[in-house]
């Protein structure tokens, strides 16, 4: 699967079809999720991962059954991720939408390097991870300016530099093994570097994410922070309901929605379908930056 600017076949306008409404799907759900408190329309969902059907119906038979493998295990795991507390479950019908509509990574559109075959998915979760890792801090950190922590723990510091020098040894090893190459440079400086400042101020950043609401004040598929609990809490919730995880349910919330004890819930993260949308465009526009490190 090839990604050409100038078509003429049916096949190659049905590929650059396919590239335009991948980034177009994409660009939508992060309109959503970041302007309408990261709910994504049932519709949406639906309709998206519909479409990812007929685009893949329009490949191979061969691909066809492995574009249906990857999406089923992309759902599963997305599934169980959103019944952890660990992804919303908007985010995992996006993936799998995407994972139809582009099973296999493409040659690049502007770097013309082999890919391998790999999943067009595994590209975007190397972009998406990155771009995470550098995106919540900056937030975050932007946002409270003068705000910042005046004091900064030794423990943060230790694990700050713990992570640098971790870094840094992957750098070598990578360098030992295939060469210096600046781009890989590059990119582990900014990894690092965000990953420091995600670690030195990671405190006051998960409490501008998190915000203590009443129960009824939940909505279904809220994220509750309950590492952020007192033990009391937990079990006072957990007694009122053995259902009570991070997960916020239709279910729980009717059971909890009488009580008059706040709960931590992740309010104010970072909305995962804005680094999605970043990381599909770079794995159109570079494949798998991973493959650039070895």
């Amino acid at each position: 699967m090839a990604f050409d600017i100038v078509a003429t076949t049916s096949s190659e306008w049905i590929e650059i079809l396919r590239v335009a409404i991948l980034v177009i799907m994409a660009l939508v759900y992060a309109l959503y999720d970041v302007f309408n408190k990261r709910d994504i329309p049932d519709v949406l969902a639906y309709l998206s991962v519909g479409i990812g059907v007929v685009f893949t119906l329009t490949l191979g038979f061969p691909t066809i059954i492995y574009s249906a493998l990857i999406a089923i295990v992309i759902g599963a795991a997305s599934y169980l991720l959103y019944k952890g507390g660990q992804l919303g479950l908007g985010d995992g019908f996006e993936f799998v939408a995407i994972s139809l509509m582009m099973p296999i990574q493409g040659v690049p559109l502007l770097l013309q390097t082999t890919q391998f075959s790999l999943p067009f998915m595994l590209s975007v979760f190397v972009s998406t991870g990155i771009t995470t890792i550098v995106l919540v801090p900056l937030y975050y950190i932007f946002r409270m300016k003068e705000k910042l922590p005046k004091k900064v723990g030794v423990n943060q510091i230790v694990k700050a530099a713990t992570l640098v020098v971790a870094y840094a040894v992957l750098f070598l090893f990578v360098t030992l093994a295939f060469g210096f190459r600046p781009v890989v440079l590059g990119m582990l400086s900014v990894i690092a570097a965000a990953s420091a400042a995600m670690v030195i101020y990671e405190d006051s950043i998960m409490r501008m994410m998190v915000e203590r609401v009443y129960p009824k004040q939940l909505d279904d598929g809220d994220i509750i922070a309950i590492e952020m609990m007192s033990k009391a809490d937990l079990e006072f919730f957990r007694g009122k309901s053995k259902d009570f995880g991070k997960l916020a349910t239709e279910k729980l919330i009717g059971k909890l929605s009488r009580i008059k004890r706040r709960i931590p819930v992740y309010k104010n993260a970072v909305p995962l379908a804005f680094p999605t949308l970043i990381g599909v465009v770079a794995a159109l526009l570079f494949g798998n930056l991973l493959l650039y490190v070895i």
